[in-house]
């Protein structure tokens, strides 16, 4: 994936870049993302913390980046089975959330972000467009196909997806296994009338 919150410097050394994203993953896991500082990645990665400020301007921007390496927004194949392809995106969005440094960075680098308008612009571009994108796409498959009604509001059912697995791999603790992405999957397509297409556009997206 681009380094999107990287200057055009970065291509010039990609080696280097690679080592700095990863030691700042390892950072994150043994130290969590409060305690993660500028310094202690420059020292696991080997190099002076001036580099990495050429290519990224905050620690907020390293941690996006390195995060958005491991976030998986793949496409969903047509599998002529809106089922089948609908469990896929339920997958990918489990196993997105499950992952331990996702989870427990995210929420706190997204939170940091937000008196920054431009890094959080970039940050929606870098974690959620290309993801939501192609889950979209199966969706108006199922449409298309009839198996989903014609009003149906993808977003809406992204963000339900998104919100219980983040809620239950945070606040609650319960089961992120196949019976909740059955579940997830059969509320869209065996309840698809609790999920109308909203009247004003989403503008966040």
């Amino acid at each position: 994936m681009a380094l999107v919150f990287s200057s055009g410097s970065a291509t010039s050394g990609p080696r280097s870049a690679s080592k700095i994203l990863n030691a700042a993953r390892d950072v994150l896991s043994a130290q969590g993302y409060p305690a993660l500082t500028i310094e202690a990645v420059a020292a696991a990665a080997g190099v002076g913390k001036t580099t990495i400020y050429r290519w990224w301007p905050s620690k907020e921007a390293l941690v996006a980046d390195a995060l958005a390496e491991i976030f998986r927004a793949d496409e969903i194949p047509d599998l002529g089975d809106t089922h089948a392809e609908l469990r896929q995106a339920v997958d990918m969005t489990i196993d997105n959330y499950t992952n331990e440094d996702m989870a427990t960075a995210l929420p706190a680098l997204a939170a940091s972000l937000l008196p920054h308008p431009e890094l959080m612009t970039r940050f929606r571009e870098t974690f959620l467009h290309r993801k939501r994108e192609n889950i979209a796409a199966a969706l108006h498959r199922g449409i298309q196909r009839g198996d989903l009604p014609d009003d149906l509001d993808t977003d809406l059912v992204q963000d339900i997806w998104a919100g219980t697995i983040l809620y239950r791999r945070l606040m609650t603790g319960s089961p992120l296994d196949t019976d909740l992405a059955e579940h997830l999957v059969q509320l869209t397509t065996k309840a698809p009338p609790l999920l109308p297409r909203r009247e004003s556009p989403r503008t966040s997206r």
